[in-house]
C-alpha cells in the first residue's frame, strides 16, 4: 500500500507540474535527420504554427543564400526572400552558407501581464532552428531562428559565440528581405529617423518607397498583416525600404550613426538582433487580438512591481498646446501652484479617486522653458522650479486629495545634459513620493547633445530603456514622448507604460491639415500594433478657441469612444477642465463615461472593423464591459453581435452617442444618452455620424433595472412620403419629401436612396434619435428629357413624375482673369438649362464698358449643357482694370502683373543697412524662388541669417493705390521692408546669439499691405527681406509663390 501511495503521489506531482509548467517539446526524429553538414545544398525545411494556418519555409538557394517565404492558409504572402548580413571591415555574411543543424520545438504556456488588454495571455508557438555555417574560410556561424505563433511569425538572427568571427562587429545593412506576394493595399507613414509624427497615406506596394513600422496591408484575398519588430534592444530601429527593380519587394533599413554608414555596433558574441514579425490575420481586428510582439520578449525583469498602476490622468498641457498658456515663464505661465490646484481639485471631485490611480500632469514647472526652448535642451534643470511653482506644495496637496503627481522631463534632444541629472531627479523624485514621468525628446531636426544622433537610432534605443531601468530602480513609471516606437519591451518592464510616437490630439491643435477623421480610424491597426499609446483623448471643446482655425476632426462621443479604441497603461483626460462643465458649473453628464472607464483591461477584442473606415472595439473589465465605435468622414451604422456577454445575463447598456444632427465639422458636441436593457442574444446597432463614434458601458442588470428600463429593440427606421411634385419643367432643381421615423430605443440611422427609372440618382444617411421623426428634403436637378418618369424613395411604391420641355436659360460661371504684359485674358462657363440647344450672344465687359463679344452654340443635356468661352484683349496703357463676362461680378486685374516667383539677391549673414533701397547689391547671389537657403546656397548652420532683395517697377498708372505683397511661408521669422520701410513681421527675432527668445512663424504664409507712401510710382522699388532661421532650411521655402504678386486691396 505504501509503494501505491507513493506511486500515486509522484503521479499527481508529474501531473500538475505539466500543466504548471510550459510545454517545450523537441521534434527528435527531424533533428536528427538535419545534424551535421548536410549534402543538400539546397535544404528545405518549414515549421507551421500550432493551428497550421501559418506556415514558414526556409531554404538555400543555389548560391547558398538562405532565404523563407510564408503563407497563410494556403495562400502566399511572402515569396523567397534574403536574409543577411553586410559589416564593415569584414566580409558580408549573405551567401555560401550550408545547414549543418535544424531543431524544432514546441512552446505553450500561459503568463500574466502586470496591466493591458488582457488579464491572461497564450504564448504559444513552435520554433525553427536552422544552423548556418559558411562553406570556405572562415567559416563564420550564424544561426536563425524562427517562432510560428497562430498570429504571425518572428524571426531573428544569432551570431553565437565562435573564434572565426570578430566580435568587434559593425552592421552596415542587414539585408533582411520581404518580398511580398502581391501588390497588398497598405496603410503608412514615411520613415525619419526623428519622428513617427505623420498622417497615414493609404496606397498599393507599388506606391511605397521608405515607411516606418508597423506597416499593414490587405491582401487581394482580405487577409491582413503587418511588419514590424519585437524586443528592440542594443540595436537601432528597422524600417522598410523599396527594393529598385523588385515588384513589391522591400528591405530592412537601419537608422544610422551620425556621418557613417555603419548602423549597429557591438563589441561582443553572441549577437541576438531583435525579432522581425509579420503579424497575419483573417480581418483587420485579429491584428489588434495578436500578441505575438509581447510574446517575442522576455518576462518581466523587474523583481517587485507592486508599485506599477496604470493611471488615468489630467494635466496643464492642453492650454499651451491650444495657446492659451505659454510653457515659459511671465504673464500667460500656465505650470502655476495655483492652477495647478485647480486641476487637483477637478480631478478629486470629478474623477474616480476610490477605484482608480488618479494623476496630475504640469509641463512648463520647471527652469529652462524661457527663450527658443525646442534648441536649448541645455538649460532645463530637473530638479528646480520656476518661482510661480511650489512643486513640494503641489504634490502634498495632490497627495492630500488623493491623486498621483506625474513628473514632467522634456529634454529637447540634450541627453547628456539630461544624463548627467538622472539620478539626482529621479533620487528627489522617489523622496517626494512621485511615480511617474512623462518624459520628452523635442528634437525636430535630431538629437541636438551628442550631434548628429537619431532618435531611432542605437545610441537612443540604448538611452531609451537606460531611462525605463533607472526610472525601476526608483519605483517610477516612464510615459515617453518622441519616443523609439513600442515593440513589445512593455512585458519586460512593464513601468514602460505609454508612449507617444504619433501624430497624437496635439496636431489637431496645429492646423487643419492634421489627424483627419479617418486617422484614428488606422491607428489600432499600425502605431498600437507596437504598443501602448499615450493619444491623449477626451477633447470637449473641439474648436481651438486659441488658435484660429484650427479643429479636433471629432465629434465629442468619439471623443469617448477613444478611451475604448486606444490603449494605453496611462490616458489622459486631455481637456481644460472648465469645458467638461456646462454654464452653471455643473459636471457635463457625457463625462461620467470618462469617470467609469478602466485603463487596464481583462479581455480585448475587435468585432467589426475596416481600417481608414471604421472599428468598434469591446474591452472587459472584471464583470463590466466597454465597447467602442469610431467612424472617418462618413456616417454609418454598424451591427455588433453582443455574444461576448456571459450567455443568460441581463445587462444595462449605458450608451454614449452622437445626437442625430452631430457632425465633427459644424455640430460635434452634442451627445444623447441612453440606458437599454441588452443580452448576448442581442444585436446592436452602433449609429455614428460623420467623424463620430459610440461609447457603450454594459453593467449586469439589477432586479430594479430591469423592472424600470426599456428593452433594447432591434428596430428599423421607417420611411415615408411626405412631398412628390407631379410636374417639374426640365432641368428644373426639384426636391421630394420624406418622413424618417425611430421608434427604436436608441439613435438610429437609416441610408436614404432616391430611384428615378430603376437608378439611384441621390442618397443621403439620416440619423434619427429614438422616438423622433425627422422630415427630410432630397434636392435633385438633372431630370431632363420630357415624359413621365418614375420617381421612388428606398422600398417605398414608385411615384410618377411628368417632365415639360422648357426653352434655353442661359448661366454664366466660373469667371476667371488673368494678364501677361499688356495682354488680358478672361474665360467664364455658359450653362443651358433648356431642354433643346440654344445660342447666346456673350459679352465681355472692362470697367462697365463692352469691349467685345462672342456667339455661342450651348448643348443641352441632364444637369445643363456647358460651354466655355475665351476673350483676350490688348490694352495700350498700363492701369487696373476690372473685367466680368456676363452678368458675371467683375475681378480686378493689373497691367502689367508683376510676378515675384523666380529670380532674387541673397546674401548670408546680417546688416541693418541692406533695408535700404541704394544699398549696392551688385556682389550678391542670385537665386530662385521659392527655394530654402540650404538648397539654393547650401547654406546649413543653425542660428543664422540671411537677406533677400529684389527691384520691382510700379507703373505710374498706379498711382493711389495700396498694394499687397504675398510672400509665401519663410522659416522662420522674417521682417520685410519696402523702400527700406517695414511693411511687416511675422514671429519674434532671437535677442542672443544662441537663438534664445525666437518665436518661430515658419508656417504662416505672408501677406504684408504696402501703404501708398512707402510707394515709388512709376519708378524701381525695393523689396528687402531679413529672415533668421533657427535650425533646418531658412528662408522663403514654400509658397503660394507661383507668382507672387503685387495687387491692388482696394481703389
Amino acid at each position: 500500500m505504501e509503494i501505491k501511495r507513493r506511486f500515486i503521489s509522484v503521479f499527481i506531482f508529474v501531473l500538475v507540474m505539466g500543466l504548471l509548467l510550459p510545454t517545450i517539446e523537441t521534434n527528435a526524429s527531424e533533428k536528427a535527420a538535419n545534424h551535421g553538414k548536410s549534402d543538400n545544398k539546397n535544404l528545405k525545411t518549414s515549421v507551421s504554427s500550432p493551428d497550421g494556418k501559418v506556415e514558414i519555409d526556409f531554404h538555400l538557394n543555389k548560391d547558398g543564400e538562405p532565404q523563407y517565404q510564408l503563407s497563410f492558409g494556403g495562400s502566399s504572402l511572402i515569396e523567397p526572400s534574403s536574409l543577411g548580413f553586410d559589416f564593415k571591415e569584414q566580409a558580408p555574411m549573405n551567401s555560401n552558407f550550408e545547414v549543418t543543424d535544424t531543431s524544432i520545438e514546441n512552446y505553450n504556456e500561459h503568463w500574466e501581464p502586470k496591466w493591458g488588454d488582457k488579464r491572461k495571455i497564450k504564448n504559444h508557438y513552435k520554433q525553427l532552428t536552422v544552423y548556418l555555417q559558411e562553406k570556405d574560410d572562415p567559416n563564420r556561424k550564424m544561426n536563425v531562428e524562427f517562432r510560428a505563433f497562430d498570429d504571425g511569425v518572428g524571426f531573428r538572427y544569432v551570431l553565437p559565440e565562435q573564434e572565426n568571427l570578430d566580435e568587434n562587429l559593425q552592421i552596415t545593412s542587414e539585408n533582411t528581405e520581404f518580398n511580398f506576394s502581391n501588390n497588398n493595399d497598405s496603410w503608412w507613414i514615411p520613415n525619419d529617423w526623428d519622428s513617427y509624427e505623420y498622417n497615414y497615406t493609404n496606397s498599393p506596394l507599388s506606391e511605397v518607397e521608405e515607411v516606418s513600422t508597423p506597416f499593414t496591408m490587405e491582401t487581394p484575398e482580405g487577409i491582413h498583416m503587418s511588419v514590424h519588430e519585437a524586443a528592440l534592444v542594443d540595436y537601432s530601429g528597422m524600417a522598410l525600404k523599396a527594393v529598385e527593380g523588385e515588384d513589391h519587394a522591400f528591405e530592412s533599413h537601419l537608422a544610422p550613426w551620425p556621418d557613417s554608414d555603419v548602423k549597429v555596433k557591438k563589441d561582443e558574441l553572441p549577437i541576438e538582433t531583435p525579432w522581425r514579425t509579420i503579424q497575419v490575420g483573417d480581418n483587420a481586428g485579429d491584428l489588434v487580438e495578436s500578441d505575438m510582439i509581447m510574446n517575442l520578449n522576455e518576462p518581466t525583469a523587474l523583481e517587485d512591481t507592486s508599485w506599477i498602476e496604470p493611471m488615468k490622468y489630467v494635466g496643464v498641457w492642453w492650454e499651451m498646446i491650444s495657446g492659451k498658456s505659454t510653457w515659459e515663464s511671465g504673464p500667460d505661465h500656465g505650470a502655476t501652484t495655483e492652477n495647478a490646484k485647480k486641476y487637483i481639485d477637478f480631478a478629486s471631485e470629478h474623477l474616480n479617486t476610490e477605484d482608480q490611480n488618479i494623476g496630475l500632469l504640469v509641463e512648463g514647472w520647471n527652469i529652462g522653458w524661457d527663450g527658443n526652448w525646442i534648441e536649448n535642451g541645455d538649460l532645463f534643470s530637473f530638479t528646480e522650479s520656476y518661482p510661480d511653482y511650489d512643486l513640494e506644495a503641489v504634490v502634498d496637496y495632490a497627495e492630500e486629495h488623493g491623486v498621483e503627481y506625474m513628473m514632467h522631463n522634456e529634454t529637447s534632444g540634450d541627453i547628456l545634459n539630461y544624463e548627467d541629472q538622472m539620478d539626482e531627479a529621479y533620487d528627489m523624485y522617489q523622496r517626494m513620493g512621485i511615480h511617474a514621468i512623462k518624459s520628452g525628446y523635442v528634437a525636430d531636426h535630431g538629437i541636438r547633445n551628442p550631434e548628429g544622433q537619431h532618435h531611432h537610432g542605437q545610441y537612443m534605443v540604448n538611452h531609451y530603456l537606460e531611462a525605463v531601468k533607472k526610472a525601476a530602480d526608483h519605483e517610477i513609471m516612464i510615459n515617453m514622448h518622441e519616443p523609439i516606437k513600442g515593440t513589445g519591451l512593455e512585458r519586460t518592464y512593464p513601468n514602460w507604460m505609454s508612449r507617444e510616437g504619433v501624430s497624437g490630439m496635439e496636431y489637431s491643435a496645429f492646423g487643419l491639415d492634421n489627424n483627419p477623421p479617418e486617422h484614428d480610424t488606422i491607428l489600432p491597426f499600425t502605431r498600437q500594433l507596437g504598443g501602448p499609446m499615450d493619444f491623449t483623448p477626451g477633447i470637449f471643446d473641439t474648436e481651438v478657441p486659441y488658435n484660429d482655425g484650427a479643429r479636433v476632426d471629432t465629434t465629442r462621443a468619439k471623443q469617448l469612444a477613444l478611451y475604448v479604441t486606444i490603449s494605453s497603461g496611462v490616458q489622459m483626460v486631455a481637456d481644460l477642465p472648465e469645458n467638461y462643465l456646462d454654464e452653471d458649473g455643473n459636471i457635463l453628464p457625457e463625462f461620467q463615461f470618462i469617470h467609469d472607464v478602466p485603463v487596464t483591461w481583462d479581455e480585448t477584442m475587435v468585432p467589426n472593423a475596416e481600417i481608414g473606415d471604421y472599428t468598434t472595439t469591446v474591452r472587459r473589465s472584471g464583470d463590466e464591459w466597454y465597447m467602442g465605435s469610431i467612424t472617418d468622414e462618413h456616417a454609418r451604422d454598424l451591427e455588433i453581435d453582443l455574444d461576448f456577454l456571459e450567455n443568460g445575463k441581463k445587462y444595462v447598456a449605458e450608451v454614449y452617442s452622437d445626437e442625430s444632427e452631430s457632425h465633427y465639422e459644424d455640430s460635434p458636441h452634442e451627445v444623447t444618452i441612453n440606458k437599454v436593457i441588452v443580452d448576448s442574444k442581442d444585436t446592436f446597432t452602433s449609429s455614428l455620424a460623420a467623424g463620430g463614434g459610440q461609447a457603450v458601458k454594459f453593467t449586469p442588470a439589477t432586479k430594479e433595472e430591469r423592472k424600470e428600463l426599456q428593452k433594447y429593440e432591434e428596430s428599423e427606421v421607417s420611411v415615408s412620403y411626405e412631398k412628390v411634385p407631379e410636374t417639374i419643367q426640365s432641368n428644373d432643381t426639384f426636391e421630394v419629401t420624406v418622413n424618417v421615423s425611430n421608434d427604436g430605443t436608441i439613435t438610429l440611422g437609416k441610408n436614404i436612396e432616391m430611384i428615378i427609372d430603376s437608378e439611384v440618382v441621390a442618397e443621403e444617411k439620416v440619423r434619427v434619435d429614438p422616438g423622433e421623426t425627422k422630415e427630410v428634403s432630397i434636392p435633385y436637378d438633372k431630370l431632363f428629357e420630357p415624359g413621365d418618369h418614375q420617381i421612388s424613395v428606398n422600398d417605398l411604391e414608385s411615384k410618377t413624375i411628368k417632365v415639360e420641355e422648357k426653352e434655353p436659360v442661359f448661366k454664366y460661371s466660373n469667371l476667371e482673369v488673368s494678364s501677361k504684359e499688356q495682354e488680358i485674358t478672361a474665360t467664364a462657363k455658359v450653362t443651358n438649362f433648356g431642354s433643346s440647344k440654344g445660342t447666346v450672344e456673350v459679352p465681355m465687359y472692362l470697367d462697365g464698358k463692352e469691349v467685345d463679344s462672342q456667339e455661342v452654340q450651348v448643348p443641352a443635356k441632364a444637369g445643363g449643357g456647358t460651354k466655355e468661352v475665351a476673350f483676350t484683349h490688348e490694352l495700350a496703357e498700363k492701369g487696373i482694370y476690372e473685367v466680368a463676362i456676363g452678368d458675371l461680378e467683375t475681378q480686378t486685374v493689373t497691367l502689367p502683373s508683376i510676378n515675384l516667383s523666380g529670380e532674387w539677391l541673397f546674401q548670408k549673414g546680417d546688416n541693418e543697412d541692406w533695408k535700404e533701397a541704394e544699398w549696392d547689391d551688385s556682389d550678391w547671389q542670385q537665386v530662385t524662388l521659392p527655394s530654402s537657403w540650404e538648397e539654393h546656397s547650401d547654406y546649413t548652420e543653425d542660428n543664422v541669417y540671411g537677406w533677400y532683395r529684389k527691384t520691382i517697377n510700379i507703373p505710374a498708372e498706379w498711382e493711389g493705390h495700396p498694394l499687397k505683397v504675398t510672400l509665401g511661408k519663410i522659416d522662420d521669422v522674417d521682417i520685410t521692408y519696402f523702400n527700406g520701410e517695414k511693411i511687416g513681421q511675422s514671429g519674434e527675432f532671437p535677442t542672443d546669439e544662441e537663438g534664445e527668445g525666437m518665436d518661430t512663424a515658419w508656417d504662416q504664409v505672408r501677406e504684408y499691405e504696402i501703404p501708398t507712401e512707402a510707394i515709388k510710382y512709376g519708378q524701381e522699388n525695393e523689396i528687402s527681406i531679413r529672415v533668421f532661421d533657427g535650425s533646418g532650411g531658412g528662408g522663403l521655402y514654400d509658397g503660394p509663390l507661383d507668382p507672387i504678386e503685387i495687387r491692388k486691396l482696394d481703389h
